[in-house]
């Protein structure tokens, strides 16, 4: 399976590095020229679209004028603003954008899974985090990851449990490590704690 980073230049490299390690990943530059309704792509990216799966981050007009231009594989809006914009690209059958990527599994995508079947070879690894932690006489023990964040900031911290096996510092550890938004306190909300409860509700405690 083939696996494309689309980005302007800031964002996508950990997405890349984390599901190179997978999957056959390519991380692309966009070149474009133009702004708003006039934004052409350049014509050597668009033709080696040939990936099976799709991570974009740019801005709208031309994380929209992309989705315009693929054709076929699945695509994943990896930053968007506005539920506006969210309910434009996601007119496309073969677009999805997360509040986070972190929290795509097969339940949110079950409507797609069955005309898209390379997603179900993606959320094998990647998506939201399944994590077995093993613990005996009150101690970690052993962490096993089974899916994996596709930027990698999960892995970082549940790495980070190892040396200090203490789930409440999950997520104290998450401003370090993921690179979600900032809070908006207009709306009382604050992405990483809402990763950070992402993260300890899906990992499962074994005693042994």
């Amino acid at each position: 399976m083939k696996v494309a980073i689309l980005s302007e230049g800031k964002y996508g490299y950990r997405a890349y590095k984390n599901i190179n390690r997978i999957f056959n990943c390519d991380f692309l530059k966009i070149s474009y020229v133009g702004d708003l309704d006039n934004i052409i792509i350049d014509e050597n990216l668009l033709n080696s679209l040939k990936h099976d799966i799709y991570i974009i981050y740019a801005n709208q007009d031309v994380t929209y004028e992309l989705i315009r231009n693929i054709k076929d594989g699945f695509v994943f809006v990896g930053i968007w603003r506005g539920d506006g914009f969210k309910k434009q690209v996601e007119k496309f059958d073969n677009v999805y954008s997360p509040r986070f990527l972190c929290e795509i599994d097969e339940e949110v995508l079950k409507d797609k899974l069955n005309k898209y079947p390379q997603l179900k070879e993606f959320l094998k690894y990647f998506g939201k985090p399944k994590v077995n932690l093993y613990v005996k006489d009150n101690k970690i023990v052993d962490i096993k990851i089974f899916r994996r964040s596709i930027c990698g900031s999960t892995e970082a911290i549940y790495e980070f449990l190892n040396k200090e096996p203490n789930l409440k510092n999950i997520g104290l550890r998450v401003q370090h490590f993921c690179v979600a938004g900032k809070p908006n306190v207009f709306k009382n909300f604050c992405p990483k704690s809402e990763i950070a409860k992402i993260l300890i509700d899906n990992i499962r405690v074994i005693q042994i």
